[in-house]
Protein backbone atom coordinates (compact mmCIF):
# COMPACT_ATOMS: atom_id res chain seq x y z
CA UNK A 1 0.00 0.00 0.00
CA UNK A 2 1.14 3.58 0.62
CA UNK A 3 4.90 4.01 0.80
CA UNK A 4 7.05 6.59 2.55
CA UNK A 5 6.87 8.86 -0.48
CA UNK A 6 3.09 8.99 -0.56
CA UNK A 7 0.31 7.11 -2.28
CA UNK A 8 1.09 5.52 -5.66
CA UNK A 9 -1.43 6.85 -8.16
CA UNK A 10 -2.06 5.75 -11.73
CA UNK A 11 -3.83 8.56 -13.58
CA UNK A 12 -5.79 7.61 -16.69
CA UNK A 13 -6.87 10.57 -18.81
CA UNK A 14 -9.60 10.78 -21.42
CA UNK A 15 -8.18 14.14 -22.54
CA UNK A 16 -4.52 15.14 -22.38
CA UNK A 17 -1.97 17.28 -24.25
CA UNK A 18 -0.25 15.25 -26.98
CA UNK A 19 1.25 15.50 -30.44
CA UNK A 20 -2.30 15.46 -31.82
CA UNK A 21 -3.55 18.40 -29.74
CA UNK A 22 -1.03 20.15 -27.52
CA UNK A 23 -3.56 21.92 -25.29
CA UNK A 24 -6.38 19.37 -25.00
CA UNK A 25 -6.97 18.66 -21.32
CA UNK A 26 -4.14 20.88 -20.11
CA UNK A 27 -6.22 21.49 -16.98
CA UNK A 28 -6.01 17.74 -16.30
CA UNK A 29 -2.25 17.91 -16.66
CA UNK A 30 -2.21 20.70 -14.06
CA UNK A 31 -4.36 18.67 -11.66
CA UNK A 32 -1.92 15.78 -11.92
CA UNK A 33 1.07 18.09 -11.43
CA UNK A 34 -0.53 19.38 -8.23
CA UNK A 35 -1.20 15.85 -6.97
CA UNK A 36 2.39 14.85 -7.82
CA UNK A 37 3.66 17.32 -5.22
CA UNK A 38 2.34 14.89 -2.60
CA UNK A 39 2.10 11.47 -4.25
CA UNK A 40 3.93 9.27 -6.76
CA UNK A 41 2.07 9.72 -10.03
CA UNK A 42 2.06 8.33 -13.55
CA UNK A 43 -0.41 9.23 -16.30
CA UNK A 44 -1.58 7.13 -19.27
CA UNK A 45 -3.29 8.56 -22.31
CA UNK A 46 -4.33 7.02 -25.63
CA UNK A 47 -4.98 9.26 -28.64
CA UNK A 48 -6.34 7.29 -31.64
CA UNK A 49 -5.14 8.51 -35.03
CA UNK A 50 -5.93 7.61 -38.62
CA UNK A 51 -4.06 4.90 -40.49
CA UNK A 52 -2.37 7.62 -42.59
CA UNK A 53 -1.00 9.49 -39.59
CA UNK A 54 2.78 9.25 -39.05
CA UNK A 55 1.97 8.91 -35.35
CA UNK A 56 0.00 5.68 -35.80
CA UNK A 57 1.44 2.89 -33.67
CA UNK A 58 3.92 5.16 -31.94
CA UNK A 59 4.28 5.79 -28.22
CA UNK A 60 6.18 8.25 -26.10
CA UNK A 61 7.30 8.56 -22.51
CA UNK A 62 7.67 12.08 -21.19
CA UNK A 63 8.82 13.42 -17.87
CA UNK A 64 6.11 15.78 -16.69
CA UNK A 65 6.24 18.22 -13.82
CA UNK A 66 7.23 15.65 -11.20
CA UNK A 67 5.51 12.68 -12.81
CA UNK A 68 5.76 10.33 -15.80
CA UNK A 69 3.55 10.64 -18.90
CA UNK A 70 2.96 7.60 -21.15
CA UNK A 71 1.14 8.42 -24.39
CA UNK A 72 0.20 6.01 -27.17
CA UNK A 73 -1.23 6.64 -30.63
CA UNK A 74 -3.26 3.57 -31.67
CA UNK A 75 -5.08 3.15 -34.96
CA UNK A 76 -8.52 4.73 -34.73
CA UNK A 77 -11.57 2.48 -34.46
CA UNK A 78 -15.32 3.01 -34.58
CA UNK A 79 -16.17 3.85 -31.89
CA UNK A 80 -12.86 5.37 -30.87
CA UNK A 81 -13.25 4.12 -27.30
CA UNK A 82 -12.38 0.59 -28.48
CA UNK A 83 -8.88 1.68 -29.52
CA UNK A 84 -8.49 3.65 -26.30
CA UNK A 85 -9.47 0.70 -24.10
CA UNK A 86 -7.33 -1.86 -25.95
CA UNK A 87 -4.20 0.28 -25.93
CA UNK A 88 -4.50 1.31 -22.27
CA UNK A 89 -4.97 -2.29 -21.13
CA UNK A 90 -1.71 -3.25 -22.86
CA UNK A 91 0.31 -0.77 -20.82
CA UNK A 92 2.33 -1.61 -17.71
CA UNK A 93 2.99 0.75 -14.77
CA UNK A 94 6.54 2.02 -14.46
CA UNK A 95 8.75 1.20 -11.51
CA UNK A 96 8.04 4.61 -9.96
CA UNK A 97 4.54 3.49 -8.98
CA UNK A 98 4.94 -0.29 -9.51
CA UNK A 99 1.60 -1.62 -8.26
CA UNK A 100 -0.69 1.43 -7.87
CA UNK A 101 -2.56 2.06 -4.63
CA UNK A 102 -5.42 3.58 -6.59
CA UNK A 103 -6.52 4.57 -10.10
CA UNK A 104 -7.56 8.15 -10.78
CA UNK A 105 -9.66 8.61 -13.92
CA UNK A 106 -9.86 12.08 -15.42
CA UNK A 107 -13.13 12.37 -17.43
CA UNK A 108 -15.28 9.26 -17.54
CA UNK A 109 -15.28 8.71 -21.30
CA UNK A 110 -13.61 7.31 -23.40
CA UNK A 111 -10.92 5.98 -21.03
CA UNK A 112 -13.32 4.93 -18.29
CA UNK A 113 -13.75 1.28 -19.24
CA UNK A 114 -9.99 0.66 -19.13
CA UNK A 115 -9.67 2.50 -15.81
CA UNK A 116 -12.45 0.42 -14.27
CA UNK A 117 -11.00 -2.89 -15.51
CA UNK A 118 -7.55 -2.03 -14.15
CA UNK A 119 -8.87 -0.87 -10.77
CA UNK A 120 -10.98 -4.02 -10.44
CA UNK A 121 -8.12 -6.32 -11.45
CA UNK A 122 -5.77 -4.72 -8.91
CA UNK A 123 -8.54 -4.43 -6.28
CA UNK A 124 -7.82 -0.74 -5.68
CA UNK A 125 -10.14 2.29 -5.40
CA UNK A 126 -11.19 4.23 -8.50
CA UNK A 127 -11.51 8.02 -8.25
CA UNK A 128 -13.27 9.94 -11.04
CA UNK A 129 -12.61 13.62 -11.70
CA UNK A 130 -15.01 15.20 -14.17
CA UNK A 131 -14.78 18.32 -16.34
CA UNK A 132 -17.16 17.47 -19.20
CA UNK A 133 -19.85 20.06 -19.98
CA UNK A 134 -21.96 17.42 -21.79
CA UNK A 135 -23.69 16.55 -18.51
CA UNK A 136 -25.48 19.90 -18.78
CA UNK A 137 -27.20 18.70 -21.97
CA UNK A 138 -27.02 14.96 -21.43
CA UNK A 139 -29.96 13.95 -23.63
CA UNK A 140 -27.55 14.19 -26.57
CA UNK A 141 -25.22 11.52 -25.12
CA UNK A 142 -25.84 8.24 -27.01
CA UNK A 143 -27.34 5.36 -25.02
CA UNK A 144 -24.31 3.07 -25.49
CA UNK A 145 -22.05 5.79 -24.11
CA UNK A 146 -24.36 6.38 -21.14
CA UNK A 147 -24.22 2.67 -20.31
CA UNK A 148 -20.42 2.65 -20.51
CA UNK A 149 -20.09 5.72 -18.28
CA UNK A 150 -22.49 4.34 -15.66
CA UNK A 151 -20.64 1.02 -15.56
CA UNK A 152 -17.46 2.93 -14.86
CA UNK A 153 -19.18 4.93 -12.15
CA UNK A 154 -20.50 1.75 -10.52
CA UNK A 155 -16.97 0.87 -9.34
CA UNK A 156 -15.97 4.38 -8.23
CA UNK A 157 -15.11 5.18 -4.62
CA UNK A 158 -15.46 8.94 -5.11
CA UNK A 159 -16.51 11.46 -7.73
CA UNK A 160 -14.69 14.80 -7.93
CA UNK A 161 -16.48 17.28 -10.22
CA UNK A 162 -14.77 20.64 -10.64
CA UNK A 163 -17.97 22.42 -9.56
CA UNK A 164 -20.87 21.46 -7.30
CA UNK A 165 -23.26 22.30 -10.14
CA UNK A 166 -21.53 19.76 -12.39
CA UNK A 167 -21.78 17.25 -9.56
CA UNK A 168 -25.55 17.75 -9.40
CA UNK A 169 -25.79 17.16 -13.15
CA UNK A 170 -23.67 14.00 -12.84
CA UNK A 171 -25.86 12.69 -10.04
CA UNK A 172 -28.97 13.31 -12.14
CA UNK A 173 -27.20 11.37 -14.92
CA UNK A 174 -26.98 8.45 -12.44
CA UNK A 175 -23.23 8.51 -11.97
CA UNK A 176 -23.32 6.53 -8.70
CA UNK A 177 -21.48 3.46 -7.47
CA UNK A 178 -22.86 -0.06 -7.38
CA UNK A 179 -24.23 0.40 -3.88
CA UNK A 180 -26.18 3.44 -5.00
CA UNK A 181 -23.90 5.74 -3.03
CA UNK A 182 -22.63 8.97 -4.50
CA UNK A 183 -19.58 10.26 -2.68
CA UNK A 184 -19.22 13.64 -4.38
CA UNK A 185 -16.39 15.98 -3.41
CA UNK A 186 -15.96 19.19 -5.37
CA UNK A 187 -12.30 19.84 -6.26
CA UNK A 188 -11.81 22.89 -8.49
CA UNK A 189 -9.34 23.45 -11.27
CA UNK A 190 -5.86 24.41 -10.17
CA UNK A 191 -3.75 27.48 -10.90
CA UNK A 192 -0.02 27.98 -10.46
CA UNK A 193 -0.11 31.01 -8.19
CA UNK A 194 3.67 31.45 -8.51
CA UNK A 195 3.32 31.94 -12.26
CA UNK A 196 0.04 33.86 -12.19
CA UNK A 197 0.66 36.80 -9.88
CA UNK A 198 0.19 40.58 -9.99
CA UNK A 199 2.69 42.64 -11.89
CA UNK A 200 4.88 44.96 -9.86
CA UNK A 201 5.11 47.39 -12.79
CA UNK A 202 1.63 47.47 -14.28
CA UNK A 203 1.33 51.23 -14.60
CA UNK A 204 -0.99 52.94 -17.08
CA UNK A 205 -1.02 53.08 -20.87
CA UNK A 206 -2.73 54.99 -23.65
CA UNK A 207 -4.90 51.92 -24.30
CA UNK A 208 -7.45 52.93 -21.65
CA UNK A 209 -9.33 50.13 -19.86
CA UNK A 210 -7.53 46.94 -20.89
CA UNK A 211 -9.87 44.01 -21.51
CA UNK A 212 -8.61 40.45 -21.97
CA UNK A 213 -10.33 37.32 -23.26
CA UNK A 214 -8.57 33.93 -23.22
CA UNK A 215 -10.15 30.82 -24.75
CA UNK A 216 -10.28 28.51 -27.75
CA UNK A 217 -12.43 31.20 -29.44
CA UNK A 218 -14.98 28.51 -30.28
CA UNK A 219 -18.04 30.56 -31.21
CA UNK A 220 -20.64 27.97 -30.24
CA UNK A 221 -19.40 27.92 -26.64
CA UNK A 222 -17.46 31.13 -26.08
CA UNK A 223 -19.75 33.57 -27.98
CA UNK A 224 -16.95 35.77 -29.28
CA UNK A 225 -19.25 37.68 -31.63
CA UNK A 226 -21.39 38.62 -28.62
CA UNK A 227 -18.36 40.24 -26.98
CA UNK A 228 -17.61 42.13 -30.19
CA UNK A 229 -21.21 43.36 -30.39
CA UNK A 230 -20.98 44.66 -26.82
CA UNK A 231 -17.67 46.40 -27.51
CA UNK A 232 -19.07 48.06 -30.62
CA UNK A 233 -22.17 49.22 -28.74
CA UNK A 234 -20.02 50.51 -25.87
CA UNK A 235 -17.88 52.60 -28.18
CA UNK A 236 -20.99 54.06 -29.81
CA UNK A 237 -22.83 54.83 -26.57
CA UNK A 238 -19.78 56.11 -24.67
CA UNK A 239 -17.25 57.51 -27.16
CA UNK A 240 -15.22 59.09 -24.34
CA UNK A 241 -14.66 55.72 -22.63
CA UNK A 242 -11.33 54.53 -23.94
CA UNK A 243 -10.64 50.80 -23.95
CA UNK A 244 -8.66 48.10 -25.71
CA UNK A 245 -9.58 44.43 -25.99
CA UNK A 246 -7.18 41.57 -26.63
CA UNK A 247 -8.34 38.06 -27.57
CA UNK A 248 -5.83 35.32 -26.78
CA UNK A 249 -6.12 31.77 -28.09
CA UNK A 250 -7.69 30.04 -31.05
CA UNK A 251 -5.55 27.47 -32.85
CA UNK A 252 -7.70 27.43 -36.00
CA UNK A 253 -6.28 29.97 -38.51
CA UNK A 254 -9.54 30.08 -40.48
CA UNK A 255 -11.53 30.87 -37.34
CA UNK A 256 -9.10 33.66 -36.42
CA UNK A 257 -9.34 35.16 -39.91
CA UNK A 258 -13.14 35.14 -39.80
CA UNK A 259 -13.19 36.81 -36.39
CA UNK A 260 -10.74 39.50 -37.48
CA UNK A 261 -12.89 40.23 -40.53
CA UNK A 262 -16.05 40.28 -38.42
CA UNK A 263 -14.47 42.70 -35.95
CA UNK A 264 -13.24 44.90 -38.79
CA UNK A 265 -16.77 45.04 -40.22
CA UNK A 266 -17.73 46.89 -37.00
CA UNK A 267 -14.60 49.04 -37.22
CA UNK A 268 -13.02 47.16 -34.31
CA UNK A 269 -9.42 47.00 -35.44
CA UNK A 270 -6.01 47.29 -33.80
CA UNK A 271 -5.07 48.76 -31.42
CA UNK A 272 -8.68 48.85 -30.13
CA UNK A 273 -9.30 45.12 -30.72
CA UNK A 274 -6.62 42.53 -31.46
CA UNK A 275 -6.42 38.75 -31.88
CA UNK A 276 -3.07 37.27 -30.87
CA UNK A 277 -3.72 33.61 -31.75
CA UNK A 278 -2.40 30.67 -29.71
CA UNK A 279 -0.34 31.62 -26.65
CA UNK A 280 1.70 29.55 -24.24
CA UNK A 281 1.08 29.69 -20.51
CA UNK A 282 3.82 32.27 -19.89
CA UNK A 283 2.34 34.58 -22.53
CA UNK A 284 -1.11 34.19 -21.00
CA UNK A 285 0.29 35.04 -17.55
CA UNK A 286 1.98 38.14 -18.95
CA UNK A 287 -1.20 39.13 -20.78
CA UNK A 288 -3.16 38.94 -17.54
CA UNK A 289 -0.58 41.06 -15.74
CA UNK A 290 -1.08 43.79 -18.35
CA UNK A 291 -4.90 43.58 -18.29
CA UNK A 292 -7.42 45.38 -16.11
CA UNK A 293 -10.14 42.72 -16.42
CA UNK A 294 -10.87 39.31 -17.91
CA UNK A 295 -14.11 38.90 -19.87
CA UNK A 296 -15.94 35.65 -20.59
CA UNK A 297 -19.28 35.55 -22.42
CA UNK A 298 -19.66 31.78 -22.61
CA UNK A 299 -22.89 29.95 -23.32
CA UNK A 300 -21.76 26.96 -21.25
CA UNK A 301 -18.88 26.23 -18.88
CA UNK A 302 -18.05 24.39 -15.69
CA UNK A 303 -15.47 26.63 -14.02
CA UNK A 304 -12.78 27.71 -16.49
CA UNK A 305 -9.16 27.81 -15.34
CA UNK A 306 -8.74 31.31 -16.76
CA UNK A 307 -11.00 32.75 -14.07
CA UNK A 308 -8.81 31.34 -11.30
CA UNK A 309 -5.70 32.50 -13.20
CA UNK A 310 -7.09 36.03 -13.52
CA UNK A 311 -7.88 36.18 -9.82
CA UNK A 312 -4.42 34.87 -8.93
CA UNK A 313 -3.10 37.79 -11.00
CA UNK A 314 -5.30 40.16 -9.01
CA UNK A 315 -7.67 41.21 -11.79
CA UNK A 316 -11.49 41.02 -11.73
CA UNK A 317 -13.65 38.94 -14.05
CA UNK A 318 -16.84 39.64 -15.96
CA UNK A 319 -18.60 36.38 -16.80
CA UNK A 320 -21.96 34.99 -17.79
CA UNK A 321 -23.84 33.05 -15.12
CA UNK A 322 -23.35 29.56 -16.55
CA UNK A 323 -22.17 26.26 -15.08
CA UNK A 324 -20.51 26.53 -11.69
CA UNK A 325 -19.09 30.03 -12.11
CA UNK A 326 -21.58 31.52 -9.63
CA UNK A 327 -20.16 29.24 -6.93
CA UNK A 328 -17.14 31.57 -6.80
CA UNK A 329 -18.24 34.76 -8.57
CA UNK A 330 -21.10 36.09 -6.45
CA UNK A 331 -22.83 39.43 -6.09
CA UNK A 332 -20.70 42.04 -4.31
CA UNK A 333 -17.83 39.57 -3.85
CA UNK A 334 -15.31 42.14 -5.07
CA UNK A 335 -13.89 39.78 -7.70
CA UNK A 336 -15.93 40.94 -10.68
CA UNK A 337 -19.44 40.97 -12.12
CA UNK A 338 -21.77 38.10 -13.03
CA UNK A 339 -24.17 38.76 -15.92
CA UNK A 340 -27.02 36.83 -17.58
CA UNK A 341 -26.18 34.47 -20.43
CA UNK A 342 -26.41 36.01 -23.93
CA UNK A 343 -27.12 39.50 -22.51
CA UNK A 344 -24.95 41.85 -24.58
CA UNK A 345 -26.44 44.94 -22.95
CA UNK A 346 -25.49 43.62 -19.50
CA UNK A 347 -21.96 42.95 -20.73
CA UNK A 348 -21.65 46.50 -22.03
CA UNK A 349 -22.89 47.90 -18.70
CA UNK A 350 -20.53 45.66 -16.71
CA UNK A 351 -17.54 46.77 -18.77
CA UNK A 352 -18.41 50.41 -18.23
CA UNK A 353 -19.02 49.90 -14.51
CA UNK A 354 -15.78 48.01 -13.96
CA UNK A 355 -13.83 50.53 -16.01
CA UNK A 356 -15.18 53.66 -14.35
CA UNK A 357 -16.86 52.97 -11.00
CA UNK A 358 -15.73 49.82 -9.22
CA UNK A 359 -12.67 50.00 -6.99
CA UNK A 360 -10.65 46.79 -7.14
CA UNK A 361 -8.55 45.28 -4.34
CA UNK A 362 -6.01 43.05 -6.15
CA UNK A 363 -4.61 41.67 -2.87
CA UNK A 364 -8.04 40.42 -1.77
CA UNK A 365 -8.77 38.95 -5.20
CA UNK A 366 -5.48 37.07 -5.21
CA UNK A 367 -5.99 35.77 -1.67
CA UNK A 368 -9.22 34.09 -2.72
CA UNK A 369 -7.42 32.37 -5.61
CA UNK A 370 -4.58 31.16 -3.39
CA UNK A 371 -7.00 29.83 -0.77
CA UNK A 372 -9.18 27.95 -3.26
CA UNK A 373 -7.21 27.14 -6.43
CA UNK A 374 -3.52 27.00 -5.56
CA UNK A 375 -1.44 23.88 -6.10
CA UNK A 376 -1.31 23.31 -2.35
CA UNK A 377 -5.08 23.72 -1.88
CA UNK A 378 -5.96 21.30 -4.69
CA UNK A 379 -3.28 18.77 -3.69
CA UNK A 380 -4.59 18.77 -0.12
CA UNK A 381 -8.16 18.27 -1.33
CA UNK A 382 -7.19 15.22 -3.40
CA UNK A 383 -5.01 13.88 -0.60
CA UNK A 384 -8.08 13.80 1.65
CA UNK A 385 -10.17 12.06 -1.05
CA UNK A 386 -7.45 9.44 -1.61
CA UNK A 387 -6.94 8.65 2.06
CA UNK A 388 -10.66 8.29 2.72
CA UNK A 389 -11.05 5.97 -0.28
CA UNK A 390 -8.14 3.80 0.84
CA UNK A 391 -9.39 3.68 4.42
CA UNK A 392 -12.85 2.67 3.21
CA UNK A 393 -11.31 -0.09 1.09
CA UNK A 394 -9.26 -1.38 4.05
CA UNK A 395 -12.33 -1.37 6.31
CA UNK A 396 -14.28 -3.26 3.66
CA UNK A 397 -11.58 -5.93 3.39
CA UNK A 398 -11.34 -6.28 7.17
CA UNK A 399 -15.11 -6.70 7.35
CA UNK A 400 -14.97 -9.45 4.73
CA UNK A 401 -12.19 -11.21 6.65
CA UNK A 402 -14.26 -11.16 9.84
CA UNK A 403 -17.22 -12.66 7.97
CA UNK A 404 -15.04 -15.46 6.61
CA UNK A 405 -13.65 -16.23 10.11
CA UNK A 406 -17.16 -16.32 11.53
CA UNK A 407 -18.40 -18.64 8.81
CA UNK A 408 -15.43 -20.96 9.34
CA UNK A 409 -16.05 -21.27 13.07
CA UNK A 410 -19.64 -22.43 12.67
Amino acid sequence: MENAQGIRVLHIASWYPSKVHDSLGNFIQRHIAAIATKHKSEVWYASPVSNESPLMGRSEVRKGDGFLERIVYPKATKPGSIAVTRSLLKMVPGEEISMPDLVHLHVAFPAGRAARILAESWDVPLIITEHWTAYHDSQHIPLWRRISMRRTAAYASAFCPVTAQLGAKMHAFKMVNIGGASNYVTVPNVVDTDRFKPSLEKGTTDDGFRILHVSSLDESQKNITGILHALSALRTSHPDFKFSAKFMGGSDPERLTKLRHYAASMNLTEPCVSFSGPQNIEEVAQGMQRADALVLFSRKENFPCVIAEAWATGIPVISTDVGGISEHLTENCGRGILIPNEDEKALRSALLKLGTEVKIAPVDIRKYAVDHFSIEAVANAYDKVYREALEERRDSHEGNDETIDSDTSI
